[in-house]
């Protein structure tokens, strides 16, 4: 006999690409280990769970008795397996043979080591767009879970008999079939009644409100969420397992049998049909489309540092891409080849597949966006992105045996055209439109981005830090706050770091100003208004292209009344080395300023913000990427540098973090006619 209630429930287990060794042994110790032992001592509670790729090897590598153990709740029927891309991208947000890719890879993983065919799948962020039924039915997913909110606009279509409405939430019960273009999958709308309940209410609430939904006819209702969020989220360890939650709420699922089951969506499926037909917006849950204006794609718009790096992604999947198409002509070739002649092509074929590896790997999605759960500010993780995004561009230019590369193309997909200058020691890329800058350096040994810092912006949290309302909010009966309802602080006095810009940390950018501005003004971004024109687009003067000599180069000018700027990029052929020539023409400015944004951390300079009069060199050093960089003048300047660090929100608060050193250079200028070379010099030891 039926049970009249099905619990549908789906756990989901991640650690990004690049995190700490010590967050994973955290994450493992506080919620991943002592959940599985709950469930292992409630052998009649049916679950999914879901672990990412990257948190797959990791738990390989470092707790493969841990793996051995949820081997057997597969094997004995009790636990489902949930596959989904291997590293965690969000699916719409890479290409379509990437999507297919990834997912066939973690369900490959998932067969040889659990025994398990994978059939549903975790959809990342529960991000929803409408052509996304096409990508899983290709993958072989029949099934996905999505957030009841994103069900809002059909709700005139939906049964009424399958919804459940009160003062504070509404529910939908059962699961949905929807196509695209001819392919369907099945969609179970997971509670967010339960998300904000479990584990925060008392369980003899939960099973209260799942008594109600019983029906003439058996329903089912879903329960998707974070693992994370049973141990690791503040307070919730203690009162998960310490306090017992977890156990008493899987013995009340076991006393309550007669009427009530938890159950697998594999399972479930064998003997019930979809409630209906439903089609979904574009959506994901409510606070991430809080985070993102409402649209996941926003943040690329708000964020150009994430923006850079999923162009950059997709542009490495684009040249993959045309290589794959030439592989089937590679290998008729090969064939016809001397047996001698084969090992070029079986290497080219190996560096390709490394590439794609690397690729997939810097699709992990947590540094591409930001909100409580996302990792654009933490510096750490973009490192990591940045670093397999040049891994992948490295193996496929050893592929296509190209060492040294001059490309004029959109590369930040704005609809303007930017130069792309690479060698086999680093890569520069220089956007005219943005005002002249150089937006990428990355450097192919240490595999580092020498740019990627984040600019101090406004966000929504700041407002309730400044009116002093960052204090931790406690539930009543002694359960932990959710995390959506508690703002913390890790430090005190946090809202005087609370600083804003008025453009984006790049490279390159140069000022003009009527006076030399303090220290105070460049620190603090409040000089704009001694600025003597705002920054502009610039026009392409000589197209980049192979110099005479060791060089790359691209110039590039900008009129202004009764005058002219130039700037000319320069990138060593035979050596990490570049140069930013900057020259006026015909102009009167009293104070020239020239500002590089660089993402090294030199512990020397991390705590004050400091002065140099009459300089003609900097270093700045990086202990842990071994890094050096030395930046030379031609002609004495007043060197000014400090630390930028954001003030930004995290699971367990808001938090200070550093984002890269700020040096600019500044030079009184007493001619019409004015010229100056800034050259920087790499050095990995």
């Amino acid at each position: 006999m039926k049970p009249s209630v099905t619990l549908l429930m789906a756990m989901h287990c991640h650690q990004p690409v690049g995190n700490f060794g010590f967050v994973f042994e955290d994450a493992y110790a506080k919620a991943y280990d002592p959940f599985v032992r709950v469930v292992e001592r409630h052998p009649d509670v049916r679950l999914a769970l879901h672990y990412s790729g990257c948190l797959l090897d990791w738990l390989a590598d470092h707790r493969p008795e841990f793996l051995a153990r949820v081997h057997a709740l597969v094997k004995r029927g009790q636990v489902e397996l949930l596959a989904s891309g291997y590293y965690e991208p969000i699916l719409p947000m890479i290409p379509e043979v990437d999507r297919q890719g990834q997912i066939a890879q973690m369900r490959s993983t998932l067969r040889r080591r659990f025994g398990a065919d994978a059939q549903g799948l975790w959809l990342t962020e529960r991000v929803w767009e409408p052509e996304l039924p096409e990508t899983l039915a290709r993958a072989g997913i029949r099934y996905t879970m999505v957030d009841t909110n994103q069900f809002g606009l059909a709700k005139p279509w939906l049964p009424s008999a399958s919804q459940v409405q009160d003062e504070h939430f509404w529910d939908v019960l059962g699961s949905y079939a929807t196509d695209y273009a001819g392919s369907s999958v099945i969609v179970f709308p997971a509670s967010k009644r339960l998300r904000y309940w479990m584990p925060f209410q008392s369980v003899e609430r939960t099973i209260e409100f799942l008594k109600q939904l019983q029906r003439d006819e058996p329903v089912a209702i879903t329960f998707a969420d974070d693992g994370e969020k049973f141990g690791m989220w503040p307070k919730t360890y203690h009162w998960v397992y310490e306090e017992g939650w977890l156990d008493r709420f899987f013995s009340a699922l076991e006393q309550e049998r007669a009427w009530l089951r938890a159950e697998t969506f594999h399972h479930y499926l064998e003997g019930a049909q979809p409630n209906g037909r439903v089609y979904l917006p574009c959506g994901s849950y409510e606070e991430m489309l809080e985070w993102s204006g409402g649209q996941f794609r926003n943040f690329f718009t708000k964020y150009p540092e994430a923006n850079a790096m999923q162009q950059k992604m997709l542009r490495i999947s684009r040249t993959l891409s045309q290589l794959r198409a030439e592989r089937g002509t590679l290998k008729v070739a090969e064939g016809k080849a001397r047996a001698s002649r084969r090992t070029p092509l079986m290497k080219r074929e190996g560096l390709l597949q490394q590439a794609q590896q690397e690729l997939y790997t810097a699709q992990c999605n947590c540094a591409y966006w930001h909100g409580v759960f996302g990792g654009l500010y933490l510096s750490h993780l973009r490192r990591a992105v940045y670093a397999h995004l040049i891994a992948a561009e490295q193996l496929t230019a050893q592929a296509m045996g190209v060492r040294e590369t001059v490309v004029m193309d959109d590369v930040d997909g704005d609809g303007c055209e930017e130069a792309s200058l690479t060698t086999s020691t680093m890569g520069v890329v220089v956007d005219p439109s943005d005002g002249g800058v150089l937006t990428e350096w990355s450097l192919s040994g240490p595999r580092l981005n020498l740019l990627d810092t984040l600019t101090r912006r406004h966000e929504p949290y700041h407002d309730k830090l400044r009116s002093q309302q960052a204090a931790s909010v406690a539930s009543s009966g002694g359960s932990p706050a959710s995390i959506h309802d508690a703002l913390g602080v890790k430090e005190d006095d946090l809202a005087s770091h609370l600083i804003y810009d008025d453009h984006r940390r790049s490279a390159f950018l140069d000022y003009a100003f009527g006076r030399m501005p303090t220290l105070q003004e460049v620190v603090r971004s409040t000089w704009g208004e001694q600025r003597l024109w705002s920054s502009g687009p610039w026009q392409w003067e000589a197209r980049a292209s192979k110099g005479r000599g060791r060089w790359l180069d691209v110039g590039m000018v900008r009129t202004l009344s009764g005058g002219r700027l130039r700037k000319t990029v320069r990138i060593a052929t035979d050596q990490p080395l570049l140069e930013c020539r900057y020259e006026t023409q015909d102009l009167t400015i009293p104070v020239v300023g020239l500002e590089f944004n660089l993402s090294l951390r030199d512990e020397r300079y991390l705590t004050t913000p400091q002065e140099r009069v009459g300089a003609t060199q900097f270093v700045l050093q990086e202990a842990s990427s071994n890094v050096s960089l030395t930046l030379s003048l031609d002609a004495p300047a007043t060197i000014i540098h400090f630390p930028i660090e954001t003030v930004s929100e995290s699971e367990e608060g808001l938090e200070r973090t550093y984002q890269g050193m700020c040096v600019v250079c500044l030079w009184t200028v007493k001619a019409p006619r004015w010229h100056v070379t800034t050259q920087w010099t790499v050095t990995v030891s």
